[in-house]
């Protein structure tokens, strides 16, 4: 059964993100990076989702979270920090 997140993405809309997104942010003293994909919701066209995945455990890659990106924190999916 899939599961739908508030947000209005699904776990499907997850994995999808971390195969065919592309890697925005890397935390190499943390083995986690932040993932940019494009996901289609119910309420609207193609959104930016976050994924931030944890690839410390060579054997398995955990997902930390999983999120929308929004303003105050970005002011585009790609660029953070607030707008002055």
């Amino acid at each position: 059964m899939q599961h739908m997140i508030k947000e209005g993405f699904t776990e499907d809309d997850i994995v999808s993100v971390m195969q065919s997104g592309r890697i925005l942010e890397n935390y190499h003293e943390e083995a986690r990076c932040l993932i940019l994909g494009y996901v289609t919701t119910a309420a609207s066209s193609p959104t930016p989702l976050h994924v931030l995945c944890d690839h410390s455990n060579k054997d398995a890659v955990d997902i930390v979270t999983a999120y929308i990106p929004q303003k105050p924190w970005w002011r585009t999916e790609t660029k953070r920090g607030r707008i002055q």
